[in-house]
């Protein structure tokens, strides 16, 4: 537990300060630089910091979801998304947020300025929401998954499923002419009631995803209201989206 209010604060304090030094930090915390170096690692593993420091890199697995690496594909784009995207929260609302790392970049851009509620079974999202006066937090907890770091369970989901939301910000593994689809059968039926529970659901995710199919499916485009993606997207997919009278996001 120690450990985890230490991370926890130390990604906060690079959030603020990103020209941070790392015997400042060990000071802080009354821990070794190791320490603090070991903590950062873990961290930018976990896709909680994006900042890029020389620490040696983690070799991700093949055939399956690495949220580390998925972190590191396509930065400039999916930052460009969940910039995008923070500017749609209103004050009031009662947003869902979704695992994956695009997702993820939101939850470091939410407003600080006005009050609002987050509903997440994300544990990335965590060190941003859990110290921001202006949000109340809603957390769906159950067994964690560490490849995609979400929670599950049937007790929880069952929880999602009385809650409402104005919004839901969510995101996908591939992009196939039927609709969406993630990488495991679990992702499915929390991902699903997540979407029910909102009145309107946004996908966010980078053009690189577009024809891309995975193991699970989870949505069909017509329970999408509106897709945030980059300038990427190539004309075919585009034309495609336009036929589905979906509304299409392209952002610079």
């Amino acid at each position: 537990m120690r450990r985890k209010l230490r991370l926890m604060a130390v990604a906060q304090d690079i959030l603020k300060n990103p020209a941070f030094k790392i015997s400042s930090l060990a000071e802080k915390y009354k821990v070794s630089e190791m320490t603090i170096r070991r903590d950062l690692k873990y961290l930018e593993d976990q896709g909680v910091l994006s900042h890029q420091w020389d620490l040696p890199k983690s070799v991700p697995s093949s055939g399956s979801y690495v949220f580390s690496k998925a972190c590191k594909d396509a930065k400039e784009e999916k930052a460009r998304i969940a910039k995008y995207a923070a500017s749609l929260i209103e004050k009031n609302d009662i947003i869902i947020l979704d695992t994956g790392s695009t997702v993820n970049l939101l939850g470091s851009l939410l407003p600080t300025d006005i009050p609002y509620t987050v509903i997440t079974y994300s544990e990335n999202l965590l060190p941003y929401l859990t110290l921001r006066r202006n949000i109340q937090l809603i957390f769906i907890g159950g067994y964690y998954h560490h490849e995609s770091r979400s929670f599950e369970s049937t007790e929880n989901v069952e929880f999602l499923s009385h809650l409402r939301a104005t919004k839901m910000f969510i995101s996908t593994a591939g992009v196939e002419k039927n609709g969406l689809t993630c990488f495991s059968q679990y992702e499915v039926i929390t991902k699903r009631t997540a979407i029910q529970s909102s009145l309107k659901t946004y996908l966010l995710t980078d053009s690189s995803k577009f024809g891309i199919t995975k193991p699970a499916f989870f949505s069909s485009f017509e329970e999408i209201d509106e897709i945030i993606t980059d300038r990427g997207l190539s004309p075919k997919w585009r034309k495609y989206l336009d036929q589905l009278d979906i509304q299409l996001t392209l952002v610079d």
